[in-house]
Formats: C-alpha cells, sequence, structure tokens
C-alpha cells in the first residue's frame, strides 16, 4: 500500500484501545476548532467589531465568502500534498498558521488586514480538517469507516455549541481582543495534541485497518484493490464522480441556506428572538447525531441506500417545515430536517471512500470537495425568496425538489472499478453492489 509508510512507526502498539479511534478523536477537534473558528464563533463577534471597528455587517460578512473561495481551492493542493508531506506535519502547520492569524484578528484596524487575516485563517484550518482530516480516518478505518467519520464530523456540529458561547464569555469579561486571543491559544494547543497522535496509516505502525489482528507471518490486509493509477482524467470521466459530485451539491444548498437563516425563519413564524435562537440550537444538537448515526447506518447497511433514505429524509423535514400553524409540525421539522441535514457533510466522505476505494480515497475526494461551491446558491435562494415572496417558503419548495433529485442521483450511483485492460488510468466501469464495510476493490 503506497500511502502506508510515508510517516514514523512505532509509536502505537497493538495493545489497549485501537490508535486510530486516537486520530477520529484529533479529527473531531479539527473540524470542532476549524469550523467554529471560520463560521460559528462570529455569532458572537460580529456586533462586537463592527461596534469596536466602525465596520458595517456587510463588510465584516464579506470576509468569509472570500476566505471560503480561497479555502475551497487550497482543499485541491492539499489532497496533493498529503502523501508528500503526511497529514501530521499538515495538521500541525495548519493550526500554527490559523491560531496567529485568528489572533491578530482582534487586533488590525484596516478591512483589508482583516480580510488577508481571514484568509489565512482557512488557509490553516484547511489543513487540519476536510480532506487531510477525513482521508487519514478513512485510512484507518474500512469496516468501522462509516461510524469512524461521522463521529470525526461531528465536531463540526458541536462547534457551533462550544465556541460562540466560550467567545461570549471571554467577550464580556475580558474583552475582544482576550476572546480571539483565548480561542487562538485554544487552535496553538491543537498542534502538539497531532503531532502525538496522527499517522498516516495503520500499517506504518504496525497495525491493521479497524485494529484487526493477525497471527504472526500473515500478510498484512489489503481490502481493498490498490492496483493501478487513477489520474485525474480518469477520474473526471467517471460517471460516478460526477453523479456524487452533483449529488452533494444539490444538498449542501438546502443544509446551509436553510441553517443560516433557521432563527429568522422561526422569528417569522412568530417566535421571539430567545426562542428562535434555542430552537436553533436544538437543530445543530440534533445535527451532531445525525452525523454519528448516518455514519454507523452506512457501515450496517449498503452506503448508497442508506444517503438514498437521507436525502429523501431531508426533503420530507422540509416539506413539514412548510405547513402553517401546526406546532407538531415545526417540531417535526426541527427533529427531522436536523437528523438529515447533519448527515449530508458526514457521508459525503464516507461515499466517496465507498466508491473509490480506501487508497484512492484522496484523489477522488480533493476534486469532489470543488462542488461544495455550488452550496453558496442556497444562500442566494433563500435570499431571493424572502425578497420577491416576503417568506422563505418557495426556497423551501425549491431545496425540496433539490434533495429528491440528489436522491435519485445517489441511487444511480454504479461501483467504478478501474479496467486494467486500458492500462493505467484505465476506463471506469460498474461493479456489482456488496454489503457495506465488506466492498472492497
Amino acid at each position: 500500500m503506497r500511502l502506508a509508510r510515508r510517516e514514523g512507526r512505532g509509536t502505537p502498539g497493538e495493545g489497549g484501545l485501537f490508535h486510530g479511534w486516537y486520530v477520529v478523536g484529533v479529527a473531531f477537534l479539527a473540524n470542532l476548532l476549524s469550523t467554529g473558528t471560520t463560521f460559528y464563533v462570529f455569532n458572537a463577534f460580529l456586533l462586537p467589531l463592527c461596534e469596536a471597528r466602525s465596520w458595517t455587517r456587510a463588510e465584516v460578512n464579506a470576509a468569509p465568502m472570500l476566505g471560503f473561495v480561497f479555502g475551497l481551492l487550497a482543499q485541491f493542493c492539499y489532497g496533493s500534498l498529503f502523501l508528500r508531506v503526511g497529514p501530521r506535519l499538515l495538521m500541525v502547520l495548519g493550526s500554527v498558521v490559523s491560531s496567529l492569524a485568528f489572533i491578530m484578528l482582534g487586533r488590525v484596524e484596516g478591512l483589508a488586514s482583516f480580510y488577508l487575516l481571514y484568509t489565512l485563517v482557512y488557509l490553516g484550518n484547511g489543513a487540519m480538517n476536510g480532506i487531510v482530516a477525513n482521508t487519514v480516518v478513512s485510512n484507518w478505518f474500512v469496516a468501522k469507516r462509516g461510524r469512524a467519520l461521522g463521529l470525526a464530523t461531528a465536531g463540526m456540529s458541536v462547534s457551533g455549541v462550544v465556541l460562540p458561547w466560550l467567545a461570549t464569555v471571554v467577550l464580556r469579561r475580558l474583552g475582544l481582543e482576550a476572546a480571539f486571543l483565548v480561542i487562538g491559544l485554544l487552535v496553538l494547543f491543537f498542534a502538539p495534541l497531532a503531532w502525538r497522535l496522527v499517522r498516516i496509516s495503520p500499517e506504518s505502525c504496525g497495525l491493521a485497518p479497524d485494529g484487526v489482528r493477525r497471527r504472526p507471518g500473515e500478510p498484512w490486509p489489503e481490502p481493498e484493490d490498490e492496483g493501478g493509477d487513477w489520474s485525474a482524467r480518469a477520474m473526471l470521466s467517471a460517471g460516478a464522480f460526477w453523479k456524487l459530485g452533483a449529488a452533494y451539491s444539490l444538498a449542501m444548498m438546502g443544509a446551509v441556506g436553510v441553517t443560516y437563516q433557521l432563527a429568522p425563519r422561526f422569528t417569522d413564524l412568530g417566535w421571539d428572538g430567545d426562542a428562535a435562537i434555542a430552537m436553533t440550537a436544538v437543530v445543530a444538537a440534533v445535527a451532531t447525531v445525525g452525523k454519528f448515526l448516518w455514519g454507523v447506518f452506512c457501515d450496517l447497511a449498503e452506503p448508497r441506500r442508506v444517503v438514498a433514505v437521507l436525502m429523501a429524509a431531508k426533503a420530507l423535514g422540509l416539506a413539514l417545515g412548510l405547513i402553517p400553524g401546526s406546532l407538531a409540525a415545526l417540531w417535526l421539522f426541527i427533529a427531522l430536517f436536523g437528523f438529515a441535514m447533519g448527515g449530508v457533510m458526514s457521508t459525503f466522505p464516507i461515499m466517496a471512500a465507498h466508491l473509490f476505494g480506501r487508497g484512492r480515497f484522496w484523489r477522488a475526494y480533493r476534486l469532489l470537495v470543488l462542488f461544495l461551491a455550488f452550496q453558496g446558491l442556497g444562500y442566494l435562494f433563500m435570499g431571493q425568496s424572502f425578497s420577491r415572496t416576503g417568506s422563505y417558503d418557495a426556497a423551501f419548495a425549491c431545496f425540496i425538489v433539490l434533495d429528491l433529485v440528489a436522491c435519485a442521483l445517489i441511487l444511480r450511483l454504479p461501483r467504478p472499478r478501474l479496467d486494467r485492460g486500458r492500462g493505467q488510468g484505465g476506463d471506469l466501469t460498474p461493479a456489482p453492489s456488496q454489503p457495506a464495510g465488506h466492498s472492497f476493490y
């Protein structure tokens, strides 16, 4: 296995808890810190920044838009660097860059400097989470990959509860600069943890995926076909690649568009501000559970069918959100939409690994993440819906249709495999469906 020997051996042994779960814990923290510092924490920082710097909300909100574009493009580069320098060094350097840039965000006075530093935070975080964290977790697990990735990505939702609360507490007691400093130092403390625990694969430590033990003299388990080399051209020619990317780009539009404006939606339905924020927090909590459980479901059943059910459940949840005047329908919307929405991002890497294999995951995922750029259309749909109709109902209806299309695309996914008769790169053709966790090729 080509990716197995790139980092130092000998740190984790075969005793006690399988070391892969420590890697999952590091990935969980990477997702928590990365998502929190670029998205959720600015719920606490937005108004104080505007007051302290005399900036408008629109000026501050332009920063994440710029950061998202550069961060998404950087994911492709990190995918290429993954095997060359290893995830451990990428995570450490990303932590240092993100930490220093985040601390300086609380000190700069000019918008141009603020935008530059915010972009650096995105770039640093991208070396901690995203393709780096997902690939290293995928390397350590095969049969339990779903629950491992589900647990790792749950950090994204947990950050929405932890970091805004921490920022608010420090802000009120010590001020704006101190709040940026405290959270920036938390990101910096991630570096030694990643250096100590992260290794590129179980084989590099003398272990096997999932902690499967082997008898003396038994060869390393090779559960997936690592033969051949899928070039970018071969990947881009695969129908499975385009169907998977399109399905998740459609599903993400509704996930981010609705979630970003949940509190205003609840306010429009007649709830006061505190109740709207509390209900939004409930959605985030349910999404956290969903991220893990949908991963477990992908281990227990065929992942394509699981994800098709997820997409359909998300559409049904949005439909419940359109029922006027029903408290029961509202709470069912919170439960079902939150649960399904949480699974969208956690099952994306699971499906990529399921279709393209453990050894080729990084090749596929670095291209697939570019589809996530289309999720920005979700904000546009929500904004246009309210501007033109005075309600978000039109956007909800649009997202329902998009989720059903995504469901159909997932159900039509083939199992791609390399046709060695066509040489290196080869051709991608469907392979027979097999049970999740044991469908390796």
